[in-house]
């Protein structure tokens, strides 16, 4: 019951194998290198794992600390400025009438100041001849 293959369909059938062949071939060199590469890839996370573990054991701070730093001084500039931008106009309302009063300050006498007793002047003594 099983069919005669003819010549050319046993042909087809060998270069198939063939194929199938290389293919797995193929296959198994990519998996040794990605085993390869995965080695590689563990052996350098390793490295960078133990490196900032160093780093943070003497006080560098990380990448993240750092971002996290910037973006909280930025937002504390930008409050700076909103307040200094609106303390500006305020110092000047409030300078405006200062500078009003002080010609109107300048008319008023000035206080006498208490009188001051004059005492004798001692005069020097007489140098003694020898």
């Amino acid at each position: 019951m099983a069919k005669k293959l003819k010549k050319n369909d046993d042909q087809q059938l060998d270069a198939v194998r063939m194929s199938s062949q290389e293919i797995w071939q193929a296959g198994l060199a990519a998996f040794a290198k990605a085993q390869e590469d995965e080695g590689k890839f563990f052996s350098m996370q390793l490295f960078e794992e133990r490196v900032l573990r160093a780093l943070s054991s003497i006080g560098v701070p990380s990448r993240q600390e750092v971002d996290a730093l910037q973006q909280r001084i930025d937002e504390l500039t930008k409050q700076v400025a909103a307040l200094s931008g609106a303390a500006k106009p305020a110092a000047k309302k409030a300078a405006a009438p200062a500078k009003a009063e002080k010609p109107a300050a300048a008319k008023k006498p000035a206080a006498k100041k208490p009188a001051v007793k004059k005492t004798a002047a001692k005069k020097p003594a007489a140098k003694k001849a020898k």
